[in-house]
């Protein structure tokens, strides 16, 4: 994951935090970066024998509000993409978001839209 991270500069300008733990065949990847328009995201991944299971990504602002969240945690059954949705404000969206290359590509076009 680190050098997907790093692999997008013009995205991200740093990483501020970073962790990789690994018990038996789960893998759990914990991220906070900086984004070039100030903001912030916040990832969470965890893997079971090279499947991504669990996903939770938040992107704030500079003072920490949520402007939106991608996650995959099952407590919203009526939404159609069920188990996968985006929260933004304070409702629930379906989501085409399926793992951190899709948030990074929408990052990139929100924050960078000339790319």
């Amino acid at each position: 994951m680190l050098e997907k991270l790093r692999s997008r500069p013009k995205l991200i300008i740093a990483v501020a935090s970073y962790d990789h733990r690994l018990k038996g065949a789960v893998e759990q990847y914990k991220a906070v970066v900086h984004l070039s328009d100030g903001s912030r995201l916040h990832i969470n991944e965890v893997w079971l024998e090279g499947k991504l299971e669990k996903y939770a990504y938040y992107w704030l602002t500079p003072t920490g509000k949520i402007l939106r969240g991608w996650d995959n945690a099952p407590h919203h059954p009526e939404i159609d993409s069920h188990p996968h949705h985006t929260h933004q404000a304070d409702t629930v969206y379906s989501s085409k978001i399926r793992g951190l290359d899709d948030v990074l590509e929408l990052l990139i076009k929100q924050i960078n839209p000339e790319r």
